[in-house]
């Protein structure tokens, strides 16, 4: 009976071992607190860095539709005048219709990190044709307004540095824009800005805010050559105003 009630105790002790005391299961959550704040930070970085990833490949590729048109059209871009889509004209009064056949996916006009869903102004006929009448088309990209506005289309030669000129990019609105009257036309806003937020006009509001950036601190743009690049929000400006960019036809 002794050596039964001996063996009773000897496993209640080594239960009792066996636990944590409040103390360590205390230390042990403080642990995981503290790194959760370390790591969730740096998850969250990775999957925006793998949206950007995503963003720069439909550019490359909504680019090279770009590149397909031209050549089919005597090298010139796609037009895309003010009100143009209300007249029933074809669709390369638009440059995401006019590039269409060459890239076939509608998914490629949605950034994965854009929250805009408002691009699609002033093209009320080419909106409500398919398959641009779709319920879930989204386009979060701008074209460059000076291209669009060439008579006839933009020849490809008149651009003399295509590697620097801007056509397409991240943007608020599916025009990059012309920054009429605007103190500092050189800093491209909606590019700058493309996640929304930044107010906007001719002339707009000057005020600037990371916050309203959409990748990063800054934004995916595309060239006339047709590769890809990323931009600081504070490089989204045009060589007239020391950035990197050419846009304006004055900079081709």
């Amino acid at each position: 009976m002794s050596n039964c009630s001996g063996r009773i105790k000897r496993c209640r002790n080594r239960t009792v071992a066996q636990g944590f005391t409040l103390i360590e299961l205390l230390v042990v959550i403080a642990i995981i607190a503290i790194l959760a704040a370390i790591l969730f930070p740096v998850f969250s970085q990775a999957r925006e860095k793998a949206r950007q990833s995503s963003c720069l490949s439909n550019l490359r590729q909504l680019s090279l539709g770009l590149s397909q048109y031209t050549q089919d059209y005597d090298e010139r871009f796609p037009t895309y005048y003010w009100s143009e889509g209300n007249q029933g004209y074809p669709y390369s009064c638009t440059w995401w219709a006019g590039i269409y056949p060459y890239v076939r996916n509608l998914q490629l006009y949605r950034c994965p990190s854009s929250g805009q869903n408002c691009h699609k102004t002033h093209q009320v006929w080419i909106d409500a044709n398919p398959p641009f009448n779709t319920s879930g088309f989204v386009n979060n990209y701008g074209y460059n307004e000076l291209i669009g506005n060439a008579s006839g289309g933009l020849n490809v030669a008149r651009l003399t540095q295509p590697a620097d000129t801007l056509v397409l990019a991240d943007c608020s609105c599916t025009w990059i824009g012309g920054y009429w009257n605007s103190a500092d036309r050189a800093h491209l806003r909606r590019v700058a800005f493309a996640a929304g937020g930044a107010p906007c006009g001719c002339p707009p509001d000057l005020s600037t805010n990371e916050a309203w950036t959409l990748h990063s601190g800054g934004s995916n743009c595309g060239f006339a050559d047709g590769h890809t690049r990323w931009h600081h929000w504070t490089k989204c400006r045009t060589v007239s105003g020391g950035g990197p960019l050419r846009y304006y036809d004055w900079e081709w």
